[in-house]
Formats: C-alpha cells, structure tokens, sequence
C-alpha cells in the first residue's frame, strides 16, 4: 500500500480533526501518500496551507473519483461518512471507520448490518470489545475486522510547561462548547473550590450552547468560542490544573494527551478512556462526584508541590501511552490487514 485516503479534514481544534491531523503526521512519516476528500469547503481552515506544504492531496469536496479498489478510505468519526458508504463502495471496499466516542452511531448499526464497513479502528481496547459485541450482533461475517491502533500525539505542539504566573491559581476546561460536554454542576464546582490566592478561570470552547447548559459563568472564568479567540497552547499556559466535570464518557480524551504534554493536572470523571489514562492521585484525579471535584481542585491550589510532582508524572504517563514507536507499530499491522483484505 502507497497511499490512502480520508473522508474529512484535519482540525487544531476539536476531538476527532485533531486526532486526524496527528495520524496525518505519523502516516507521512511512514512514507504513505495522504489524500484528503472533504465534505465541506476547507480553503478557510487554518491547517488548509500546511496540507498542502506537506504534499497531502486535497480533492474536491465529495469526489471520490480518484479512489480506486485498492485504496483504503478512512473517516474519524464522521455520521456523513456512513451515510455516504453506499456511494463510497461502488469505488471501493476498503472502507474504514474510526469511531472516536464510547458509544455507537444509529447509522454505524445500520452500516454494520448492511456490511458496509470493512474495518471499525479504535484507540481503547475496553470499547472495541464491547462494541465489537455489539455490532456483531447485526453482522457475523468473520472477514469484518476489529483493531486497536495506538494514536499518534505530536507533543511537539505541545511543551511542558515548568512555571506559570503565581499572582493567581489557574483553572479551566477545554473542549467544544456542545452542551452535554459539560455538566451542569460544573459553576458550582468552579465556584466552591478554595485556593490560597485569587482564582482565574479560562473556558476553552464555551458559547451558547454550553451557556444555556450551566448558566453565565461568573466574571472571574473567561470564556473563549473556539481556538481562533484562544490557542490550545495559550490555555495550557493558564491552567495549573484542568478541572473538567461532563456528562458524556469520553472513549480516548484527546485532551488528556494535551494536557499531560504541557504540565497541566487533570481532574475529570472516573470514567470512560480517563480510567485507562490516569493513574489516580499520580498522574491525575478521577472524581465520582461534585465533591471529588470540589476537594481535588482545592487540594491541587494548596499543595504546589505535589501538584508540580503529578504534573511531571503525567507526561511521562502521556509518553509511555502514546509514543511515536508504538504507534508506528500499530499503524504498520493496521495496514497490513488491510493490503491482504479479502472482501
């Protein structure tokens, strides 16, 4: 195999883009020939001039016309991508869907049935398991494959950071402002957490939607759209500590990585990827309820020390579970199955 392709497009900001821009890296690195079919107009997007820098095609949007039956075609986590397959599959049959969230998609049953999906990737081996249970129940057929790969995390993009400003205590949370990324407790949380000087919080993806969820945030959190008003590195400047109550079970937290990289504490829910990532009261805190999230968050703002000691366990914990090695390995067996695919 020389080349492969993708259904969408590569992000600086937001789970599954972001995950993809790093797999572009790794796969370019690996000497394959990226092709990128968006299903949208992507001249604007930030990352547009790197892609082209870096010799990805860029097609036009929705033109499968290049793919041939030997192409593996790749989405993350896009529902447009299943409801396309039909149209895909008449180019080719490698198609290869990257699920980025612990739970499945209603069209990802239905494709699963109808044999659409050749391969189904994920990054947490308990959520293959579980949904490959599950997805078997629509489709037995033995030549539909299950993988594991282990993502690549370009941490370069992200450094350890050793001191931030010490007239305040940082803290905030970062992900797309969709409502049920965030629970509802989550001001009260921020607002009932004690540190030993003023608190300073910054929400990174927090608009309307997120507002309508938790309330106006009070005049100390600074909320930011997106990375156009805030970069990812400039928030991790920020926080001492990513203090981050949800109601949704994240499969793999790409933030986690990020957070990890640049010496930011993580305090989130005891579940989904998180239990898999964090090694609790070393390299993060898993909470099971408010007061979890009240008591670390003011444990994190009264012990500097213990808080720079998890910091820096964190990012050896981020480079044993995702290092460019690893990954390599994983994405070379990956396509291999798929070079010897008989469909």
């Amino acid at each position: 195999m020389q080349r492969l392709f993708v259904f969408g497009f590569p992000e600086l900001y937001g789970g599954a883009g972001t995950e993809l821009y790093h797999q572009i890296l790794i796969w370019q690195f690996m000497g394959m020939e990226v092709h990128l079919i968006p299903p949208w107009r992507v001249e604007r997007n930030p990352l547009y001039p790197e892609m082209l820098s870096r010799g990805v095609h860029i097609h036009p949007v929705n033109d499968y016309s290049s793919l041939t039956e030997e192409d593996p075609i790749f989405s993350f986590c896009n529902g447009e991508f299943l409801e396309l397959l039909p149209q895909i599959r008449t180019y080719t049959k490698k198609t290869v869907f990257v699920n980025c969230m612990s739970w499945l998609f209603p069209q990802e049953k239905e494709a699963m049935r109808k044999g659409e999906i050749a391969m189904f990737l994920y990054q947490n081996e308990r959520v293959m398991q579980e949904n490959k249970i599950k997805l078997k129940a629509f489709n037995k057929n033995p030549k539909i494959q299950f993988k594991k790969f282990i993502p690549y995390f370009h941490r370069e993009d992200f450094p350890f950071i050793e001191k931030r400003r010490n007239e305040y205590f940082g803290c905030g949370r970062i992900s797309r402002q969709e409502a049920d990324k965030f629970a509802k407790d989550t001001l009260f949380i921020y607002e009932s957490f004690v540190s030993p000087i003023p608190k300073w919080g910054l929400f990174l993806g927090f608009g309307k939607r997120s507002e309508e969820k938790t309330g106006p945030p009070p005049p100390w959190i600074r909320t930011a759209l997106n990375q156009e008003e805030v970069s990812q590195q400039e928030f991790y400047q920020h926080c001492e500590i990513i203090l981050q109550p949800s109601n949704t079970v994240e499969n793999w937290p790409r933030i986690g990585f990020e957070a990890m990289s640049s010496g930011s504490v993580l305090i989130v829910d005891n579940a989904g990827g998180w239990q898999q990532m964090i090694e609790h009261g070393k390299t993060g805190w898993l909470c099971n309820n408010e007061r979890d999230f009240i008591y670390y968050a003011s444990k994190m703002a009264y012990e500097p020390n213990q808080r720079y000691d998890m910091a820096a366990a964190a990012r050896e914990r981020g480079l044993l579970l995702s290092n460019k090695e690893s990954s390599l390995e994983s994405w070379k067996e990956i396509f291999t199955v798929l070079n010897n695919m008989d469909i």
